[in-house]
């Protein structure tokens, strides 16, 4: 720790849901509705996806987004719905989620450091030092410090050390390198680091086929064509139609990989590849848009046009 001024963290922003079958839990941003063993809100019922919908802070708003899943709402399908006390969504027939409480603080815990963009906390979160310092979900083996809320405070082990209350301005120390925690302001959340400035490269269309992507740009006779793991990858944050985890996103690319180092060097290096063959096309780097809290969007501006047939 060093000497800036510290003060008790804010705190998460959170849901309480009713479970079909009457239990009670809370969740928050990031937090994963389905029927797979490792979902965040893990519904046991075969009418509902592994990976059904997830929740995201969005704007100072709690967001429910449909993944791999139905959705309704009031009788009528949606992509993403506002949470909001007394409301339900329906997941499958008969099956519902209701709303209990919405909680939804000024601020939120938020960590940034060297080679580490300022990164909202969403629950228990590892910083690995490997290949290079990054946050991922859930607690890690290989973890130099687990973050995570009791639900009144925000907590931190470093390495074997003891529990203690992390608060803003604190500064962690690890292997060399330093992490900050720094208050985020709700109302900032959901706002990509690259604001759309113009519309620099002419509006688009975009074909969406999965495997392959097509990307039109106005007044050129060719699309620039995407493929293989380039094409997957825009392909599903097209069909969620809203932001996603990278950790989410690098699961459903290569599920046969379990370790969180490689399943991130992947991404980056795809990420990495699809933005150069844009940019080589013509096409704004930002269209596919990394957001401070570790999650990736296509980001489509005013005229632009995606035909999502995945």
């Amino acid at each position: 720790m060093h000497g800036t001024p510290q003060r008790a963290a804010p705190m998460l922003a959170l849901a309480q849901l009713r479970l079909p079958d009457g239990a009670t839990v809370t969740a928050g941003p990031g937090a994963v509705i389905g029927r797979a063993f490792t979902a965040d809100v893990r519904i046991d019922d075969g009418r509902v996806s592994e990976v059904h919908a997830m929740i995201s802070l969005r704007g100072g708003e709690l967001v429910l987004f449909a993944l791999r899943g139905r959705v309704r709402v009031d009788g009528r399908d949606v992509t993403r719905v506002t949470l909001t006390a007394e409301l339900v969504v329906e997941l499958a027939p008969n099956v519902l989620l209701t709303v209990q409480h919405v909680e939804l603080p000024d601020a939120v815990l938020a960590l940034e450091g060297d080679g580490v963009p300022r990164q909202t906390l969403v629950g228990t979160t590892s910083v690995l030092l490997a290949p290079s310092m990054h946050l991922v979900t859930g607690v890690h083996e290989k973890a130099a410090a687990v973050v995570w809320s009791d639900g009144v405070r925000w907590r931190v082990r470093l390495g074997e050390g003891p529990v203690r209350t992390l608060k803003v301005g604190e500064v962690l120390s690890l292997g060399g390198k330093s992490l900050r925690a720094v208050e985020e302001p709700v109302a900032k959340l959901g706002v990509p680091d690259t604001a759309p400035r113009s519309t620099l490269g002419g509006r688009l269309r975009i074909v969406s086929l999965f495997d392959s992507v097509q990307l039109w740009r106005e007044g050129e006779p060719t699309p620039c064509l995407l493929k293989g793991q380039q094409a997957r990858l825009f392909a599903e944050l097209l069909s969620v139609g809203g932001p996603l985890r990278w950790e989410l996103l690098a699961r459903q690319l290569w599920p046969a990989d379990t370790d969180v180092e490689p399943l991130r060097h992947r991404l980056d290096v795809t990420l990495a590849k699809l933005r150069q063959r844009l940019v080589a096309a013509g096409i704004r780097r930002d269209l596919v848009t990394s957001h401070r809290n570790g999650q990736l969007e296509v980001l489509l501006y005013p005229g632009d046009q995606a035909d999502d047939r995945s």
